[in-house]
């Protein structure tokens, strides 16, 4: 009964709430792992809970706490014909007098589909118009933003049953730690909605683990801290409305030698 009234309490608090107030808790609560997504039991596991086969549904399996998974590192190989592929994407002004954080960048090994790729044998293909059942991993790696040939920095994305690819995101000026670290996230993740739109899949099916190397960028994007830098707050909120596109995001921390602290 102190359960229900407590219940009723929070119930009463949130419908206080403004509607960005109550995105920003979503968002808290997707995080720290309190708000797990809803899963439709033919959604997951579907050759064992398939109506049609008359197989009884398994007993509702208790959501695994995130845990890190540790991105492979890039192939010393020569670069294949896929990681071999160029763009160069010029970042647009933004409007008013602020002047951009970063003037363009070149996307080495930008992330294509690859051709003839094996899926896992453990992964299931997708089902039409959906993304893969298993979250789809962003980390980003080191940036460099003092290299005399350049500022430039790493990302991996590993999608489902696929090999992890390794992007190269190279920067036109000086931007700052942070200013790079919003620039490859944003960049990662138009990647992966350009791969999900490609598929014909909906992008608020996919999930998404993304690591991270500082712990303020990861305060910005929940909420918890405002944005250090003011150049940055229309980029911060296109970082946020892709996130807000996919059905599922968590940010966790993890730990790199070569990048900066936050």
């Amino acid at each position: 009964m102190a359960d229900t009234a407590r219940i009723q309490t929070i119930v009463e608090a949130i419908s206080r709430l403004s509607p960005a107030a109550r995105r920003d808790l979503v968002r808290r609560l997707r995080v720290s792992g309190l708000l797990a997504p809803d899963e439709l039991a033919t959604d997951r596991q579907r050759l064992s809970v398939a109506p049609a086969l008359g197989i009884p549904a398994p007993a509702t399996r208790q959501p695994t706490p995130p845990h890190l998974v540790k991105p492979l590192p890039a192939p010393a190989e020569a670069p294949s014909a896929t990681s071999s592929t160029v763009r160069l994407r010029m970042a647009t002004r933004p409007a008013g007098g602020d002047a951009p954080a970063v003037s363009g960048r070149v996307v080495l090994g930008s992330p294509q589909h690859e051709e003839g790729a094996e899926l896992d044998p453990h992964d299931m293909a997708p089902l039409p118009g959906r993304a893969p059942e298993r979250p789809i991993v962003i980390a980003l790696r080191s940036a460099d933003t003092e290299a005399r040939d350049g500022a430039s920095g790493v990302y991996m994305l590993h999608w489902p049953g696929h090999r992890p690819q390794s992007v190269q995101v190279r920067f036109s000026g000086r931007p700052s730690l942070e200013q790079a670290h919003y620039e490859m996230l944003e960049t990662a993740l138009q990647a992966v909605m350009r791969r999900l739109r490609d598929s014909q899949a909906d992008a608020a099916t996919a999930r998404l683990e993304i690591y991270l190397t500082s712990d303020q960028l990861i305060d910005e994007l929940i909420g918890e801290e405002p944005v250090a830098d003011a150049r940055l707050m229309t980029q911060h909120d296109r970082v946020v409305d892709l996130l807000d596109r996919f059905d599922d995001w968590r940010l966790l921390r993890t730990g790199d030698p070569q990048a900066g602290a936050g």
